[in-house]
């Protein structure tokens, strides 16, 4: 769309958005590379192998621990820290490769935690964010030891186009035929997964295009730092400042067939990279015309972050967008307060000059009974079709049971009795409406008491007096907790009126 390439085009010309080969988190399943956003992390228990790596002479050697044998393939340093007294007369020695035979270096770096494992670690800057930081300091070769669907390639030499944990398998194997397996050890620790399929993300060497975050995050950080944004409820407005103090370069090329391309082409003849709002014809440099459109596809998070302005016409000064933008509220789940939301309030303060909204009030998750996310994608959390619900039970006793069950921020576990409990309230309404109604007599159906008729002063009745007394504290206190956006709590005093007072 014209906003995406306007964006697009607006960030390149400043230098924000460059193309670069990085480490990066890369879904063997989806084929493409995912921001560290969308890598959800799960406990498992696997392995802790130990493995022996002899110096150049045989005289000596050094153990790594290692919860993946597999990337050994792609070694480039083993690495101690530079006061570990174990290992500090090992510094500048170079030792052979398990199974490949290839010499490395042992490198001195402070990143190294000399409590864990043996104290010496792997260097693979191709396959981890920390190595590569390392190899980065070292100027270490980065190694690639695997394909785009995560087989292992021709640089794994004998393990070329197995699986990676076939490879695993099958290198641990090898170590151990040959004496180097020291020991195995379980072990507990977080494994990333693709948050759309699930498969364990490989972090790999990968030419991508990112956004440059920090020039960014400052500006959104200001707007919350002097009031023009809050979030409901407050304890997430530390959460988005430690995001945004920590913010890392956005990686938004995505290896999919579907999705809005990069606005970027290559010139065949003199190599020049070309970023415009409109497809070009020629090369400005040589005026050839073999042209070629770079074949990634932005991140879908990138064309979300326009949405309070690009549905306005923007980049065009439409009325709408001037009467319309900013908003007020956002109102949105927690669970994407990093990939929308605080990309929304960096887009719009660069693309407008403005906050996109002045609040934001988050929603928790629905769970079932058990504690379980409930999602269109995690259809097996809970065993109920949500149409079948609203066939049954109606949808404002399911909007009700949402609204009131709920705490800014705040998860709720979803019961059945719960949505069935506000069906009899639906159905306690309906029946007092129907008394009040056959009581009116000729009056329309459209009728409503006039504002006198609500003063506790005009009924002489002591009942008649308390209820209406109570029905205007009920309103006073309903409006304050809706201008609080306690809104599940206005929910529950207006039933707790109805049912036990009104009704009762």
């Amino acid at each position: 769309s014209a906003a995406v390439r306007e964006a697009f085009v607006r960030l390149y010309d400043k230098g924000l958005i460059y193309r670069g080969k990085y480490l990066v988190n890369w879904c063997p399943r989806c084929g493409t590379a995912i921001s560290d956003l969308e890598v959800e992390h799960e406990e498992a228990d696997t392995s802790l192998w130990y493995v022996r790596y002899w110096t150049e002479d045989g005289q000596e050697s050094i153990t790594v621990a290692t919860t993946r044998p597999e990337t050994i393939l792609g070694d480039t340093a083993v690495a101690v820290h530079p006061e570990d007294a174990r290992y500090r007369d090992m510094v500048g020695k170079r030792v052979r490769l398990p199974a490949v035979d290839r010499l490395i270096p042992i490198i001195g770096d402070e990143a190294v935690d000399p409590a864990f494992g043996t104290g010496a670690v792997k260097v693979t800057p191709a396959h981890d964010p920390t190595d590569y930081e390392i190899g980065q300091r070292h100027g270490l070769e980065a190694i690639n030891v695997m394909n785009d669907d995560s087989t292992m390639n021709a640089e794994a030499g004998p393990y070329e186009g197995q699986d990676r944990f076939e490879a695993r398998r099958n290198l641990v194997a090898d170590i151990d035929a040959a004496g180097d397996l020291v020991k195995t050890e379980p072990y507990r620790h977080s494994v990333g997964h693709c948050q759309r399929c699930n498969t364990i993300v490989e972090p790999r060497i990968s030419t991508q295009w990112f956004v440059r975050m920090q020039p960014l995050a400052e500006p959104a950080l200001e707007v919350l730092r002097d009031g023009r944004l809050r979030i409901i409820p407050a304890r997430f407005e530390k959460i988005y400042t430690d995001w945004m103090e920590n913010i890392r370069d956005w990686c938004i090329s995505r290896q999919l067939w579907w999705g809005h391309r990069i606005p970027v082409w290559y010139c065949d003849e003199c190599d020049t990279q070309i970023c415009t709002r409109t497809d070009p014809t020629e090369c400005p440099q040589c005026g050839s015309h073999d042209l070629r459109q770079d074949e990634d596809v932005l991140d879908t998070w990138f064309s979300s972050s326009l949405w309070p302005f690009s549905t306005l016409g923007w980049p065009e000064e439409t009325q709408d967008l001037q009467h319309f933008y900013p908003t007020s509220v956002l109102e949105t789940g927690y669970d994407i307060i990093f990939f929308w939301v605080a990309r929304m309030v960096v887009m719009g303060l660069e693309m407008t000059g403005r906050s996109p909204f002045h609040t934001v009030y988050l929603h928790g998750l629905i769970r079932n009974e058990e504690g379980k996310k409930i999602s269109k994608s995690m259809v097996d959390a809970w065993r109920y079709d949500p149409l079948e619900i609203i066939s049954e039970y109606g949808q404002d006793p399911l909007r009700f049971t949402l609204l009131t069950g709920s705490t800014p921020g705040n998860d709720m576990k979803l019961a059945l009795g719960r949505v069935e409990a506000n069906r009899n309230f639906a159905n306690k309404i309906w029946q007092a409406s129907r008394y009040v109604l056959g009581n009116l007599g000729d009056a329309p159906g459209d009728y409503a008491a006039p504002e006198e008729a609500l003063d506790p002063a005009a009924f002489s009745d002591p009942a008649d007096r308390w209820i209406i007394s109570r029905y205007h504290r009920l309103t006073g206190e309903v409006n304050r907790l809706l201008e609080a956006y306690q809104l599940g709590e206005a929910g529950r005093q207006i039933y707790d009126f109805l049912w036990g007072e009104y009704c009762d």
